[in-house]
């Protein structure tokens, strides 16, 4: 049986108690962790503070930190192969989206600014009249 996301979600959840206490002090969302776990995947130096066994992993991380000081070309591909690259694309595509809103509206505040004491011009042609 073929593990979902969802499930080994809650996996890595369990494997981090002290993440479950930040989400429950309301210092981040389940969304937000969520999607930060999609993104970096479980293996990322992030979620070592959140472990249950957070010194042995300190420990780990600071003996890899001396015996190896460069990221080589291999580091780099096998991280990018942990990506989720239709997870990525979705969320720059709707950061894209956000950032058109954002500078529509941005715009139409400079408009507004521009003729600040004008009322809005009543046009007949706006309203299509239906005869009968």
């Amino acid at each position: 049986m073929v593990k979902t996301d969802i499930e080994s979600f809650k996996e890595f959840v369990h494997k981090h108690p002290d993440l479950i206490k930040e989400v429950k002090k309301n210092k981040r969302p389940w969304k937000e962790v969520y999607q930060d776990w999609i993104v970096l995947g479980e293996e990322h130096e992030s979620w070592n503070q959140y472990a249950k066994d957070k010194e042995k992993k300190q420990d780990e991380r600071s003996k890899s930190d001396k015996t190896r000081t460069e990221l080589t070309v291999g580091d780099i591909v096998a991280g990018l192969s942990k990506l989720q690259i239709n997870d990525v694309q979705k969320y720059l595509s709707q950061f894209g989206s956000l950032m058109d809103a954002v500078q529509e509206l941005l715009q139409q505040f400079n408009n507004q600014s521009d003729r600040p004491n004008q009322l809005p011009e009543k046009r007949m042609n706006d309203y299509p009249s239906y005869r009968d």
